[in-house]
């Protein structure tokens, strides 16, 4: 795990959602910052380059999905931990987040203590991937 406090970025265009999430994270030791869509998200990526990305499937104009997408073809944010929080639990959503390149998917109401795990075991996972490509 990173020696700062981990950079959050929180995507999600309900309100409520962030405001509880940046709130639970912040007191847990992260360092969350948010952003109501995916546009702007994508822009605070590349700006602040977080050590993960937890994001909404379902946004206003750009999906979730097309959001981890364009993360990950992009030079600068294509090696940042990306959750994702859906509601929807339909057959291949699993499936089609795994294809978009997410790290982990989790379905909402997800608790923050869950979410912060989950957050903790990708930054684990991906600070041991990154020293064994190194080594």
């Amino acid at each position: 795990m990173p020696a700062h406090s981990p950079l959050v970025l929180i995507v999600d265009d309900d309100d409520d959602s962030r405001e509880m999430y940046t709130e639970a994270l912040s007191s847990m030791g992260f360092e969350p910052v948010s952003a109501p869509n995916a546009e702007d998200g994508f822009a605070r990526a590349r700006d602040i380059q977080p050590d993960v990305i937890v994001a909404d499937v379902v946004l206003p104009g750009v999906s979730g999905l097309e959001l981890t997408k364009l993360l990950r073809d992009d030079e600068r944010t294509k090696d940042v931990g990306i959750i994702v929080l859906t509601a929807q639990a339909f057959g291949s959503a699993e499936q089609q987040a795994s294809d978009a390149g997410c790290d982990r998917f989790l379905l909402k109401p997800c608790l923050p203590d869950a979410l912060a795990l989950e957050i903790r075991d990708v930054l684990t996972s991906r600070t041991h991937a990154r020293s064994s490509t190194v080594a």
